[in-house]
């Protein structure tokens, strides 16, 4: 899978600060667990549904549900069945 992390700028329906979004793409198969962690202390999330790319490889986006806050460690932490460990 390839991950990235991104912040997304606040807008009309959800006004305030951005939020932090991890995108994980190009995975095969289809079953896949990605989680936001607070230094060890995991966080509630919005997930979309696993996506088809049309190239038997898939897509996943996953919002932290709380704005971040200054100064304290974000990761995003993605489980698979082709990554020896978790990213």
């Amino acid at each position: 899978p390839s991950v990235s992390i991104s912040l997304v700028p606040p807008s009309s329906s959800q006004p305030g600060p951005g939020r932090l979004l991890c995108s994980v793409l190009d995975f095969y198969p289809a079953a896949i667990q990605v989680r936001w962690f607070q230094g060890q202390q995991e966080l509630s999330v919005l997930a979309t549904d696993v996506v088809p790319n049309g190239d038997w490889t898939y897509q996943l986006l996953v919002l932290l549900e709380t704005p971040p806050r200054r100064g304290l460690p974000y990761s995003c932490q993605v489980e698979h069945v082709s990554l020896e460990q978790p990213l």
